[in-house]
């Protein structure tokens, strides 16, 4: 009884084995049987926007597009974590934040050596304003975001390896 417990137990553990190297290899993450399993680079991301929903949702949907991404609820957040994680391929950033809004970060920004090449997508409902055209973003995206159009920004910023 025991040894045929023992062989069932062996053939389950062989079953899940093989469902789950199936699963990664539907993934894309296991070319072969024979080969070590790989695993695509995935670009991180910091995502700088202070209505929670709104980040949810975009990070989730950013995510779902093979994207790492980190969160800020507004740009005081986003340096700090910046301080402590690795870089990132790009920064989304809402303009119209509380505490420091995404002006103040992109000077901050632009003033660090070691954040000032990260590009830099806007999202802003503010319309055709001064100090966001100055600031050198990368692209600026009006609110209500049209996601297609963040993730072709993203694509031409920070291209899958």
């Amino acid at each position: 009884m025991a040894k045929a417990r023992a062989q069932l137990n062996d053939s389950t553990a062989g079953v899940e084995r093989a469902r789950a190297r199936d699963d990664l290899r539907a993934a894309g993450r296991v070319p072969s049987r024979l080969g070590p399993p790989t695993f695509a680079v995935r670009q991180r991301l910091m995502l700088v926007e202070d209505d929670f929903m709104l980040r949810a949702h975009m990070s989730e949907l950013l995510a779902s597009e093979g994207y790492l991404v980190s969160c800020a609820a507004d740009g005081a957040e986003a340096l700090a974590r910046l301080e402590r994680e690795p870089a990132p391929a790009a920064i989304v950033l809402d303009i119209v934040m509380p505490r420091m809004n995404g002006v103040s970060f992109r000077e901050a920004q632009l003033q660090s050596p070691s954040l000032r090449e990260i590009p830099t997508i806007a999202v802003t409902a503010l319309h055709g304003a001064a100090d966001v055209q100055s600031l050198g973003f990368e692209d600026v995206l009006a609110k209500p975001v049209q996601f297609d159009r963040l993730v072709e920004a993203l694509a031409r910023l920070c291209p899958s390896s």
